[in-house]
């Protein structure tokens, strides 16, 4: 079980020397000199609490409502592609130690194991699917339907990466594509490729517009969340096309970099939807104090993408987790000597820039 930032730390350290040079660089790497990477943490610890005093914080309540769905904590686990690479349960063993921990995950497009056999290991937590749009709409919506027969709960479709990014670091310690693990959920099950791959190099993957995101909420039964959003105009413009949801990422610095960092904008789009839409922000999320900041800067909940994936290559199922429950038990120690009893009082004020 982690206890302190410490072992965090050490758990990354532990999970590089447990991957295969290829995963750990697939797991760790940014975009091209992986400047937003870097100051997407460093962002975070940028910001200074202003902790109020003398106020009761004796029971501290972490749940949350997302969806219209309780939840026990709002950290969520991120959509990232390919467990296989990391543990031999690949995407199961994230669902199963997700839930053992209370929280929502997001099940990646890009996985190599079914919905079907992922929302199995669901337990009493909710389970979100990320999307990439191709341009086939009759297999989109044969996909939406098996996640909603499966029991998804929402459907976050991914923005930012109409072409993929570039690393240096990935294309000189490259996955090697194999025969035998598909992209099983994509239409035809290709083969599963990385965003990096040479073939894929400054090809339109997933072209999606405005219009396909208003074809999408209204052939999906499930509500749509908007994940790759940086800017209030294009989060407002979003809601207009009926998402419910607004995840404020730069998809950790892995495809565009010298993007701003979520910190530095997520209340703006906070300020853009109102309460016409929830929003969510990952990037950067390492410590409790990190999570207390993005809550009272006016996100619902917080995802993280790399730190489960240390998790998991060490300790599987129960190495995601410790994760989870550690970063839950740093947000609610700060969260007490920042006078806040629960979320509702994690409030803007708390932050100074």
């Amino acid at each position: 079980m982690l206890v302190d930032c410490v072992d965090l730390d050490a758990l990354e350290r532990e999970a590089r020397r447990v991957m295969r040079p290829e995963s750990w660089v697939f797991c760790d790497t940014g975009a091209d000199d992986e400047v937003t990477a870097k100051e997407n943490i460093a962002a975070w610890r940028a910001l200074k609490l202003r902790p109020r005093v003398l106020r009761d914080i004796v029971e501290i309540d972490t749940s949350v409502t997302l969806l219209g769905h309780k939840v026990d904590t709002p950290i969520m686990v991120a959509p990232t592609g390919r467990h296989h690479l990391f543990h031999s349960e690949g995407e199961r063993a994230t669902a199963r130690g997700s839930a053992a921990a209370g929280a929502l995950y997001v099940m990646s497009t890009s996985g190599a194991t079914l919905v079907e056999d992922v929302a199995k290991e669901r337990g009493s937590a909710p389970q979100w699917f990320q999307l990439y749009m191709q341009p086939d709409r009759e297999a989109t919506g044969a996909l939406l339907d098996r996640c909603v027969k499966a029991g998804f709960k929402a459907l976050v479709l991914t923005v930012d990466q109409p072409v993929p990014g570039w690393s240096p670091r990935a294309y000189r310690t490259p996955v090697i594509a194999s025969p035998d693990i598909r992209s099983v959920n994509m239409v035809g099950q290709p083969v599963a490729r990385t965003a990096y791959d040479p073939d894929r190099k400054g090809i339109v993957m997933f072209p999606t517009n405005f219009a396909d995101l208003e074809w999408l909420v209204e052939r999906c039964a499930m509500p749509v969340v908007v994940k790759g959003v940086l800017r209030g105009d294009d989060a407002r413009r979003c809601v207009e096309c009926g998402v419910k949801g607004i995840m404020v990422s730069n998809h950790g610095g892995r495809h565009l970099d010298t993007t701003v960092t979520t910190a530095e904008v997520v209340s703006e789009v906070v300020a853009a939807v109102g309460l016409n839409a929830e929003v969510y922000v990952d990037g950067g999320i390492r410590r409790g104090t990190d999570i207390v900041k993005a809550l009272a800067l006016g996100a619902r909940a917080v995802l993280v993408g790399r730190p489960p994936l240390w998790g998991l290559s060490v300790s599987g199922a129960d190495g995601v987790c410790d994760v989870l429950e550690h970063l839950r038990d740093e947000m609610v120690r700060a969260m007490q000597l920042c006078g806040a009893g629960n979320l509702a009082a994690l409030t803007p004020d708390l932050v100074k820039p």
